[in-house]
C-alpha cells in the first residue's frame, strides 16, 4: 500500500519581492514508490476586510501564482531525494504581514502526485519583504499645523521623512502662542493608513498606531524640544500592491476637550530593515521656526555667504554667521513664547581686555551707582558703563560709541557691549529679505569701525616697555590682547599664558604659566637646585599636573626681559621634570 513521502521546504532566509527565490524540495520516501509527477506552487495571498456580518467588504486576491515542475512520472526511490527550482516573485507583491483591516502573506504547496492513490499535498508558509531603495535618501523636513504666525499651532521636525525599520527616530516639536505656565504634554502618534482597493473605489483606513507622549516643559512655549523614538524591527514598511497599499504618518497634536488644541501630521516613508546596513545614521532635525523666516536667511546666505550656525546657550534658535577681518557677525531669530520673537545681532571679536561691561541703563542705576561716563549726552543717558580703568577705556569707547548708537536704528536695542562681543535685540513678528540685508550691512559697518579704533594699553606703562612686551609676544609665537597686556602662545609646543594681575587700575604682578594638563606627570616637591636659574625674585611657583606657573611683582615698571627669563625657566623645569624627555634635552 503506498504511503505518502515526508516532505521538507528550505528556502532562501530572506525572500524580496521582485526578485529571484531559490527553493529546495527535499522528500523522503520509506520505499519506493511510483509518481505521476512532484509540483511546487507559490501562490501570494492578498486581501483586506471592513465591516462585520451583511455589511462588510471583502477582497481577496491571489497574486501571483507560479508553478514549477520538480520532476515528472517515474519511480520516486526510497530514501531521500532533493530538488531546487527558483521562482521570481513580481515586484508588486506586499511584505507578509497581518494589519487589521489587510493582509498578506506567500504560500508554498507541494503535491507529490501518486496513482491510484491519495496524492501528498504540503503547505508552507513563506516570509516576504519589500526591498529598500538603492538609496535611501534622508530628506529632513519640517511641517507646521497653521499659516499664521500669531495664531497657536505646533511644529514639528525630523531628520528625514524616510526611516528604516528597526532605527530610532531622531525629531523635534515646539508650540507656539499656546499656554506655557506648566509642562505641556504633546502626543505624538505613528499611524499606518491604507487605501483599500476594489472595483475601482479606494477605501481608506487607519491601522493601530505607536504611540508616545513629549513634555514641554513650563516657559518652554516656542523652544524646540527633542524626542527619539525607536522602529519596531518587525515593522511592515511602506508599499504599494494590487489589493492595498500602506503609508505612514507622524501625528503630533496637543490641548484638552477645555483648551485650544492643535495637531499636524508628517508623512513618513518606511524602508525595510535591510537597508540600515548601506544608509548613514540620522542626525539632528531641523529647528523649528517659521518657514518664511527660515527662507529669508536661507536667501541672505545664498546673497552674502553667511552660513548655518549654532548657538550653545540658545541651540533652538535660527542663526547664521560669517567671518569679516577677526569678527565673527552673527544674525539670528529667537522665538521665546509670551515675550514674544526677536532679530538677535551680534559682533564677536578678538578679546579688548578692558573688563568692559556696557548695559541698558535705568533710573534707579543712575540714582545707586556711578558710571563711566564719555561726554556724549544720548549714549551716557541711555548705558550703564563700568571698566578696569576709566582712563584706558575714555578714549576707545568715545570713539565707537557713535557707530554702536547709530547701528541701533536697524538692530534694536543694545543689549550688551563687553570685552568679547556686542549684542543687539529688536522684537519681530516677522523678518523679510530686505531687513535681514539691512542688518547684515549695519553688522558689517559696525565690525569695521570696532577694529579701526585702537585699544589702549594700560596708562600705567610707556611707550618702551609696549613695545618690548610685543616682541614677547612675537618671542612665543602668541596673540596680545592690548587692553590688558595678556599673551597667549605657545613655546616649543608647550602652551604659555602671560598675564596681569590688577588692584583697581594698577598692574601689580605678571603671572606665567606653561604647560598643559594632558601631559601631566608625576608631581612631586621642587628642589632648590631645580629653582636656582631664572626664579630670582618670583613667587607661587608651583608644578602641579604638568603645568608650571610663577609670579613677578611689578614695582616702578614693567621689566621683559625678567618675564622673558621666567618663562624660559618654566618651560626648563617642565623639561627636566617631563618623563618622557629624550636624552638630549
Amino acid at each position: 500500500m503506498p504511503k505518502a513521502p515526508k516532505v521538507e521546504v528550505f528556502a532562501q532566509t530572506t525572500l524580496f519581492a521582485g526578485r529571484e527565490v531559490t527553493v529546495e524540495v527535499v522528500v523522503t520516501a520509506d520505499h519506493d514508490t511510483n509518481i505521476e509527477y512532484i509540483d511546487a506552487r507559490i501562490t501570494g495571498h492578498q486581501g483586506w476586510r471592513v465591516g462585520s456580518g451583511k455589511s462588510a467588504v471583502t477582497m481577496r486576491v491571489e497574486y501571483p501564482d507560479l508553478i514549477a515542475r520538480l520532476t515528472g512520472e517515474g519511480r520516486l526511490r526510497g530514501g531521500t531525494s532533493r530538488y531546487r527550482t527558483a521562482f521570481v516573485l513580481p515586484a508588486g507583491m506586499p511584505p507578509s504581514h497581518a494589519m487589521t483591516p489587510a493582509w498578506a502573506w506567500l504560500e508554498l504547496r507541494v503535491r507529490v502526485a501518486i496513482p491510484w492513490w491519495l496524492d501528498g499535498r504540503y503547505k508552507f508558509t513563506l516570509p516576504v519583504r519589500v526591498p529598500p531603495p538603492i538609496d535611501v535618501a534622508r530628506t529632513p523636513f519640517a511641517v507646521r499645523s497653521s499659516a499664521d504666525p500669531e495664531a497657536p499651532r505646533i511644529e514639528l521636525s525630523l531628520a528625514s521623512t524616510r526611516v528604516i525599520a528597526g532605527e530610532t527616530v531622531i525629531g523635534s516639536c515646539a508650540v507656539f502662542h499656546l499656554d506655557d505656565k506648566k509642562p505641556r504634554d504633546v502626543e505624538l502618534m505613528l499611524v499606518p493608513t491604507f487605501k483599500l482597493h476594489r472595483n475601482g473605489r479606494i477605501r481608506e483606513r487607519r491601522g493601530d498606531g505607536l504611540s508616545l507622549s513629549v513634555t514641554i516643559p513650563a516657559g518652554g512655549a516656542g523652544t524646540s524640544v527633542p524626542f527619539r523614538f525607536k522602529l519596531p524591527d518587525d515593522v511592515t514598511p511602506t508599499f504599494k500592491a494590487v489589493s492595498h497599499e500602506l503609508a505612514w504618518w507622524l501625528v503630533a497634536k496637543s490641548g484638552s476637550f477645555f483648551g485650544k488644541k492643535v495637531e499636524v501630521m508628517m508623512p513618513l516613508e518606511i524602508c525595510d530593515a535591510s537597508a540600515s546596513a548601506l544608509t548613514e545614521q540620522l542626525v539632528a532635525p531641523p529647528r523649528l521656526t517659521d518657514e518664511r523666516i527660515s527662507a529669508a536667511f536661507a536667501q541672505l546666505a545664498a546673497d552674502q555667504g553667511w552660513q548655518p550656525a549654532v548657538d550653545r546657550d540658545d541651540p533652538d534658535q535660527l542663526l547664521y554667521e560669517r567671518t569679516v577681518g577677526d569678527a565673527t557677525l552673527r544674525l539670528g531669530y529667537a522665538y521665546r513664547g509670551k515675550d514674544g520673537a526677536f532679530l538677535v545681532a551680534r559682533v564677536i571679536y578678538p578679546s579688548l581686555g578692558l573688563q568692559l561691561s556696557v548695559t541698558p541703563t535705568s533710573r534707579l542705576m543712575s540714582l545707586v551707582w556711578q558710571d563711566i561716563e564719555v561726554d556724549l549726552d544720548s549714549w551716557d543717558r541711555a548705558h550703564y558703563v563700568t571698566a578696569r580703568s576709566r582712563t584706558q577705556v575714555y578714549p576707545f569707547l568715545r570713539g565707537v560709541a557713535p557707530a554702536v548708537q547709530s547701528a541701533t536704528s536697524a538692530l534694536g536695542t543694545l543689549r550688551r557691549f563687553d570685552d568679547d562681543e556686542v549684542v543687539f535685540e529688536r522684537g519681530v513678528t516677522g523678518v523679510e529679505r530686505a531687513e535681514l540685508l539691512h542688518a547684515a550691512t549695519t553688522l558689517e559697518m559696525l565690525a569695521r569701525s570696532l577694529a579701526s579704533i585702537p585699544v589702549p594699553a594700560p596708562p600705567q606703562f610707556d611707550i618702551d616697555a609696549i613695545q618690548e612686551w610685543e616682541q614677547l609676544a612675537q618671542r612665543v609665537n602668541g596673540e596680545l590682547t592690548r587692553g590688558d597686556l595678556s599673551i597667549e602662545g605657545s613655546l616649543e609646543q608647550r602652551p604659555v599664558s602671560i598675564a596681569l594681575d590688577f588692584d583697581d587700575e594698577r598692574a601689580i604682578r605678571v603671572r606665567a604659566v606653561v604647560g598643559d594638563r594632558e601631559a601631566a606627570f608625576e608631581n612631586t616637591p621642587l628642589t632648590d637646585g631645580e629653582l636656582a636659574d631664572g626664579f630670582t625674585g618670583a613667587t607661587d611657583i608651583e608644578l602641579v599636573d604638568g603645568v608650571a606657573s610663577a609670579a613677578l611683582p611689578i614695582t616702578d615698571r614693567l621689566d621683559v626681559a625678567r618675564v622673558k627669563t621666567l618663562v624660559l625657566a618654566l618651560r626648563a623645569l617642565l623639561a627636566h621634570r617631563d618623563p618622557n624627555r629624550g636624552p638630549y634635552r
